[in-house]
């Protein structure tokens, strides 16, 4: 009689044992998906992931994105590619703009994209420093802006870059603008260009729907 009581006892102790190992494994397989699962999970974080942070950037100005388009005048530019220049806040974006006819890049100038500029490169800027006044096209233009900023690019029909540049902006009479980019292990970049109001331009926002990974 004490025999069968113990041999029931071992029966019920291992009946309950085998209960909590399926039921660990069970919650082991919830926790951990099949791969195909674990997949689509790090699909959709990775979509969620790049959704909040395209909320987060728009929540301040905008201003212009790679992919949209700007109607001006006769010309249409598509922006390909953006290099950005940060000086403890926002400096200036310098956008490629292939085929545009009028230019060949547009600069923006303020966060909020309402001082932009459509430039092309010059070849009358002299090596060295840059100095505070300097004609270019027959104009005398004037020191505006000058420093040191970090560069982030992005995009495509850019010239190269580097992780950091001094900049030099110089502007004149009628909106002339020159901005002249000296990147640490880079060759120099000079853009001489006109100011044109905002007014004047139409945004096709292009850059709201393109799939950016800076």
């Amino acid at each position: 009689m004490i025999l069968e009581l113990l041999i029931g006892a071992g029966l019920v102790a291992a009946g309950a044992a085998a209960a909590r190992i399926a039921v660990r494994r069970r919650d082991a397989e919830e926790e951990d998906p099949i791969d195909g699962d674990t997949g689509e999970k790090t699909r959709s974080s990775r979509k969620s992931k790049k959704q909040k942070a395209k909320a987060k950037a728009q929540s301040g100005p905008r201003g212009l994105l790679v992919g949209d388009v700007l109607l001006y005048a006769d010309s249409e530019f598509w922006l390909a590619g953006c290099i950005e220049l940060d000086e403890e806040g926002f400096v200036a974006r310098v956008f490629s703009s292939p085929g545009g006819g009028r230019a060949e890049y547009v600069i923006q100038l303020d966060d909020r994209a309402t001082d932009i500029v459509t430039a092309s490169v010059t070849d009358e800027v002299p090596e060295g420093p840059v100095p505070e006044a300097l004609p270019i096209d027959g104009r005398r233009l004037q020191l505006e802006a000058r420093g040191t900023a970090s560069v982030r690019s992005w995009g495509d029909d850019l010239p190269r870059t580097s992780k950091s540049a001094t900049y030099t902006l110089l502007s004149g009479v009628g909106g002339r603008v020159l901005l002249v980019l000296d990147f640490a292990k880079a060759p120099r970049v000079a853009l001489v260009g006109d100011r044109v109001g905002r007014h004047m331009i139409d945004l096709l926002p292009g850059g709201d729907i393109e799939d950016e990974d800076p």
